[in-house]
């Protein structure tokens, strides 16, 4: 860790140390930045869930793929042109 990244991080400690013992009011947020910020953690669920969508659309599961007709062996395709 960078001596700033220290610094941060020891500022940050304190802070959260005066605010527990000392009485010290945190930061209060304001009513706007917390309907934003529900709004973003929404949009993003929403983002990754299509994402994991999409991949699985693009790349789907051989195993869960309904079988065709072309899957069938060539004798059975043809055994079954004749007869049907």
């Amino acid at each position: 860790m960078s001596v700033a990244g220290f610094k941060k991080q020891f500022h940050k400690a304190t802070q959260k140390v005066s605010e527990k013992v000392g009485g010290a009011e945190g930061t209060k947020l304001d009513d706007d930045f917390t309907e934003m910020e529900k709004r973003v953690d929404i949009t993003a669920r929403a983002v990754l869930d299509i994402m994991t969508k999409t991949t699985e659309y693009l790349q789907p599961n051989p195993g869960t793929a309904p079988p065709s007709a072309s899957a069938q062996p060539p004798a059975l395709m043809i055994a079954d042109e004749e007869g049907g």
